[in-house]
């Protein structure tokens, strides 16, 4: 699972937020759709693969995590909106928090839930509805532009963005030329394979897309984290996703599959150099590896 429910806060925590915390509280993280206590797994800096969550003792019979799986799969080949509308649920706008909530815990002092805790728990999800459709990362947002091709006419809103759909939030760099974008978007391109430039104020990371020359790029799209203020833990977070998703890139090239590095970011391009994307918030940039798809 990529995703938990946190029982001190009642928000859902994404694998890779697992690298920000310490120390981490094993038995603190329940699965999404039924309750049942979520392990989180390979979340150690010298752990290879990004984080994840692991119900070892098994979900419970009515829990839907195995249908949103099999969502995925249907939502890649075709559209799932109905009439009816989405058949699940989705992030529909990005909050950003300067300070982490405090609500009061499910299971205060305790490793376990209880039944009833974890009815309680149920209840309030269900009441609590649009709380769920908040996300305070663009990841989740991302898998859902990624996973749901068909269906890019879901509603979205993005502080300083103007366009309120999945489609049109999101921005394509161009892949043969460098130019000035006017507006602000959530951009995204393929990664390149070249090692992270790090310094000790900026991590400068160089895409798969600009202007091109008689032997490849003559000059690249670059995004730059300006992390001079950043503590130690924001840096590690984000360096170890973009460095594991690009050596996920390389290793799928390897097995001849369509999956690439795709860097999402919400940033602000140089004035002087418009090869150049400034991000300031960690929060504001993700990498995920898949096949990207566009429906025609």
């Amino acid at each position: 699972m990529d995703s938990a429910r946190d029982i001190s806060t009642g928000k859902i925590i994404e694998a890779e937020q697992l690298w920000l915390l310490s120390p981490i509280n094993a038995n603190n993280y329940i699965c999404r759709g039924c309750n049942a206590i979520v392990t989180p797994c390979s979340y150690h800096p010298q752990n290879k693969k990004r984080p994840y969550f692991s119900a070892k003792q098994g979900h419970k019979i009515d829990c839907d995590v195995d249908g949103e799986i099999e969502l995925v799969k249907r939502a890649r080949k075709e559209r799932i909106t109905t009439q009816d509308g989405f058949p699940g649920n989705f992030p529909r706008k990005l909050v950003l928090h300067d300070k982490r909530p405090v609500v009061a815990a499910i299971c205060k002092g305790s490793s376990h839930i209880s039944e009833s805790q974890s009815i309680q728990f149920k209840l309030i999800n269900t009441e609590n509805n649009d709380h769920c459709r908040t996300v305070s990362t663009i990841r989740q947002i991302c898998r859902v532009f990624i996973n749901f091709p068909f269906d890019r006419d879901l509603p979205l809103t993005v502080p300083g963005i103007s366009s309120n759909t999945y489609q049109y939030v999101f921005w394509s760099l161009k892949r043969n030329q460098i130019i000035l974008y006017p507006q602000l978007k959530i951009f995204y391109a393929p990664i390149s394979w070249k090692a992270l430039v790090v310094d000790s104020d900026h991590l400068d990371i160089q895409l798969n897309a600009g202007e091109w020359g008689e032997k490849g790029f003559s000059c690249s799209y670059k995004v730059r984290i300006n992390w001079k203020d950043w503590g130690t833990a924001k840096r590690n977070y984000v360096t170890k996703e973009i460095e594991i998703a690009r050596l996920e890139a390389i290793e799928a090239d390897k097995r001849g599959d369509k999956q690439k590095g795709w860097l999402f970011f919400i940033g602000k391009q140089d004035s002087i150099d418009p090869s150049i994307f400034h991000v300031e918030d960690h929060r504001l940039i993700c990498c995920l590896v898949a096949e990207m798809l566009y429906p025609k």
